[in-house]
């Protein structure tokens, strides 16, 4: 079932309208029918994975939970059988075909003839979101971060929680499941805050994303065909339609959440105002960065090869490269991870390298990159310089982006190329050429305003201003002026046309 379909809309108004009428007692009850309800909407199939990886997290928590302190390797190898079983399961489906069509031209090259046949897999719904929420509750409580879940309801409800599962964002277990059992009573206030979010998710994914997405997949195909600053313009609308795509589908995810008063973590702060490369990833995606972070980073930097690695280093390179040696590995290894996690192709592997080696080189040049600023007199607070980091940043990673969305790696390097070519531009010619590139000027307009809106209260948003408080602070001509307008904007100028159904998320099967 797609978010952006009425008969999802008419399946929420349902569910919400039910989860204040029915008795406290039965409203995890409800919202546990109604996830396998939205899950079933996509096949029978697929349950199985699912219930598959719910039932196994769920016995080898309590299997853990018996288990002294004292006695980690029993623990621990429950915990490694549970993590391979369940990535095995993730490996599998999302990656076996990426691996078969690749390891035939890798053995050829050493004169094997290796064909592995492809299968025709169906992709369960947000099988990586469900996968790393579930593992995640599992390495906590082998960590004894807290005791065990013993109903398995309650811990299917945690794993299937329907806004969130088809992209996120992941959560905790401490930190959602407390909140199904916690009493829910209809506050006006929440309703109102909530439907505000889907309605802005809803702008930012059909009125934008989906308009960008026209223009996109006009270019990118035959970029060699266009000047280096379509190209350029190209990658850009690639990089807005991406962020719009993915905050806004998690913006109606908070939404609906938000409107049963059930409060899912951030998944994004307004990640394309970041000064640097770790800032971005600490903005972007933020469930997914906190669960490497504290699941793969930690643990590595942490461990006795890394201990080692760092004394090593430091005795024979002095300074801060010596210590910051140890962490290179693991970053590199952590970006390596969340490319893959995002797709199985050569354009992710490359992302992740890309990412890993942007902040391994921005760490290692710091120094450098200080002593510059201090001889010319630039501060760090300075407004100017401030705004150069931020478009830097965007760059950096406009350009990373690429190399997912072009047709492969190398086309996304010569995209990269021609869109940074001074010689390809042709600058006063620009303007009529964006017509040329999939939108008519009337859609441009839309575009553009649509984007000025966008930016101009992301900048209120980064500046402290609470969007949803201050509209409610309003009279009510002027609140139910803006609200009209937002549902007159999605209706009129969300991407619509005869037989057209609205695009689906980028992330909805990750």
């Amino acid at each position: 079932m797609s978010f952006v379909s009425g008969q999802f809309l008419l399946f929420v108004a349902v569910v919400v309208v039910l989860f204040y009428l029915v008795p406290q007692k039965y409203k995890w009850v409800l919202l546990l029918v109604a996830s396998y309800s939205f899950y079933l909407f996509g096949g029978v199939k697929p349950v199985i994975f699912i219930l598959l990886s719910t039932f196994s997290t769920f016995g080898a928590g309590l299997m853990m939970g018996r288990y002294e302190k004292k006695q980690k390797k029993e623990k621990r190898r429950i915990l490694v059988l549970l993590l391979l079983l369940n990535f095995g399961i993730l490996l599998l489906l999302k990656y076996y075909n990426f691996f078969a069509e690749n390891i035939d031209p890798l053995f050829r090259t050493f004169e094997y003839d290796i064909s592995m046949p492809l299968v025709n897999i169906m992709l369960p719904l947000g099988i990586s979101f469900y996968t790393f929420q579930a593992m995640g509750y599992a390495i906590d409580i082998y960590r004894g971060k807290y005791e065990p879940e013993t109903n398995l309801a309650h811990f299917a409800l945690f794993v299937s929680f329907f806004p969130q599962i088809m992209q996120g964002p992941i959560s905790r277990y401490n930190q959602l499941a407390p909140q199904f059992f916690a009493e829910h009573r209809f506050e006006y206030k929440k309703v109102k805050f909530g439907i505000q979010l889907m309605l802005w998710g809803f702008f930012k994914k059909m009125v934008i994303a989906d308009r960008m997405a026209i223009l996109v997949d006009t270019v990118f195909p035959y970029y060699y065909g266009y000047d280096g600053d379509q190209v350029f313009v190209a990658m850009f609308c690639y990089a807005i339609q991406i962020y719009a795509d993915f905050s806004g589908g998690i913006d109606i995810t908070r939404g609906l959440a938000g409107a049963m008063g059930i409060e899912l973590v951030q998944n994004f702060q307004r990640p394309y105002f970041a000064i640097t490369v770790p800032e971005y990833w600490r903005r972007w995606h933020m469930s997914l960065t906190n669960w490497m972070r504290d699941y793969v980073f930690f643990p590595l930097t942490l461990s006795k090869m890394s201990n080692k690695l760092g004394r090593w280093s430091r005795k024979k390179f002095k300074g801060v490269v010596g210590r910051q040696i140890p962490s290179y590995l693991p970053t590199f290894i952590v970006f390596f991870l969340i490319g893959v996690w995002h797709g199985a192709s050569w354009g992710y592997i490359a992302f992740g390298f890309y990412n890993g080696m942007v902040i391994v080189l921005g760490m290692m040049l710091k120094p450098l990159f200080e002593t510059v600023n201090k001889k010319l007199g630039i501060k760090e607070g300075n407004t100017l310089f401030r705004i150069w980091q931020i478009i830097r940043t965007f760059l950096i990673m406009m350009v990373g982006k690429t190399l997912v969305r072009a047709v492969s790696v190398k086309d996304g390097i010569l995209m990269t190329l021609i869109a940074f070519d001074p010689a390809r531009w042709d600058i006063p010619h620009l303007p009529w050429n964006i017509v040329g590139m999939g939108l008519g000027k009337n859609q441009m307009l839309v575009l553009m305003i649509s984007c000025i809106i966008f930016f101009f209260v992301s900048f209120l948003q980064e500046n402290g201003l609470q969007m949803r408080e201050t509209i409610s602070g309003q009279r009510t001509r002027v609140r139910w002026t803006i609200y009209l307008l937002g549902i007159a904007a999605v209706l009129i100028f969300g991407i619509y046309g005869p037989g057209y159904t609205a695009g689906e998320f980028i992330y909805r099967n990750f």
